[in-house]
């Protein structure tokens, strides 16, 4: 009885995100924080349930679907979906486990035979990116909480705190908060620097811009006529001056 009374008092919280977005990371310090009321992220939305945590991939129109979230304690995290593009990539070409039903190693054969720029227009088009797509242009402009990945990385201490203490109020202590940052940080995990690459690894990079080292002209510009949008919407970019930037 007393661990119902504990639930109850403890509000639902989301961490609402699209693939690529540093989800494995935010997952890691909420289930540093918050242990076994953190329940497993999959593919299937759960049942939603007061004291829980949940990590999900979702769009605004499928969060309200489910008026049982209404009254859950929340934040949205997006990212460039430029480097969402760069890391989708080399995931399915080099690191992402295969699935039962054989898509993956179907789709990395394919990326295999082709080189960087035309297997990124692949990707660019896939319903993985759609899907993403989908999910950042339904919560921008929502009034939710919506931070940006670049700026988690920069700040994590501090803008970590601000949200779980501060802005959500979540009966954690500022201390607590930080030691779980610190204990899901890059270096932390994968034994390296941020930027320092391997290319097999779900960490591949852990840095915001790596686009820059992979996006061509041709690229750029096809992109753009998808996505342009959502790069201005999120305040990455302000106009296309970034396209004609880059190289043919």
């Amino acid at each position: 009885m007393f661990g119902l009374l504990k639930s109850l008092r403890f509000p639902m919280l989301l961490h609402i995100t699209h693939a690529k977005a540093g989800s494995t990371w935010v997952e890691g310090i909420m289930r540093a924080l918050f242990k076994k009321r953190m329940v497993e992220r999959g593919y299937k939305l759960p049942v939603f349930e007061r004291g829980r945590v949940y990590s999900i991939f979702m769009a605004r129109e499928d969060f309200a679907k489910h008026p049982e979230l209404a009254t859950s304690r929340r934040f949205i995290v997006l990212r460039d979906l430029r480097d969402t593009l760069i890391s989708r990539y080399f995931s399915i070409r080099n690191s992402h486990k295969p699935d039962p039903a054989g898509k993956i190693a179907a789709i990395r054969s394919r990326l295999l035979e082709m080189n960087e720029e035309d297997g990124l227009m692949e990707i660019m088009g896939d319903a993985g990116m759609e899907a993403t797509a989908r999910i950042q242009r339904s919560w921008m402009g929502s009034g939710e909480i919506v931070l940006r990945y670049e700026d988690l990385i920069a700040n994590d201490v501090q803008l970590f705190t601000e949200l779980f203490v501060e802005k959500l109020g979540l009966p954690v202590k500022a201390a607590d908060v930080e030691r779980a940052v610190i204990s899901q940080r890059f270096d932390t995990l994968y034994g390296r620097k941020p930027g320092e690459e391997d290319v097999m690894s779900h960490g591949r990079k852990g840095i915001a811009g790596d686009w820059k080292n992979h996006f061509t002209r041709r690229l750029a510009e096809h992109f753009h006529s998808r996505y342009g949008e959502l790069l201005k919407g999120a305040d990455y970019e302000r106009d296309a001056k970034w396209v004609l930037a880059l190289k043919d």
